[in-house]
């Protein structure tokens, strides 16, 4: 069960590569919350170096500040190692920033977003 539902989300940012950029997907998955790292960042936006693409293309072109996550642990084979977990905080500082990559994913995303919004006219 946990496999498939990591394959449907992979291909909720991998889905059709030719309507949105690496950028994009990097961009709309941190706007998402999610806690990106080397690996899933290879597994579901096929970005082979997270922590280079969020410098250039997300910190240094919006103005933001991604936060940085030590996280330590034991490899399969018992060796001890280091990763870095990276996440987009919502602060006060990083408003007007968000607001630039929300309109970048606008225009860059314009093929993903429904024509006509929905409105639930009674509940039940």
């Amino acid at each position: 069960m946990v496999f498939r539902r990591r394959i449907i989300e992979a291909n909720l940012y991998t889905s059709n590569p030719k309507k949105m950029t690496s950028k994009a997907a990097l961009i709309k998955a941190l706007l998402d919350g999610r806690v990106l790292n080397i690996k899933n960042g290879f597994d579901l936006l096929s970005i082979t170096n997270i922590p280079r693409e969020i410098g250039r293309a997300v910190e240094r072109e919006f103005n933001v500040k991604v936060k940085r996550i030590r996280r330590e642990g034991v490899s399969k084979y018992g060796q001890p190692c280091v990763w870095m977990d990276y996440k987009l905080q919502k602060t006060e500082s990083n408003k007007e920033g968000i607001a630039k990559m929300r309109d970048y994913l606008a225009e860059h995303m314009a093929e993903y977003r429904p024509k006509t919004k929905f409105v639930q006219t009674r509940l039940f």
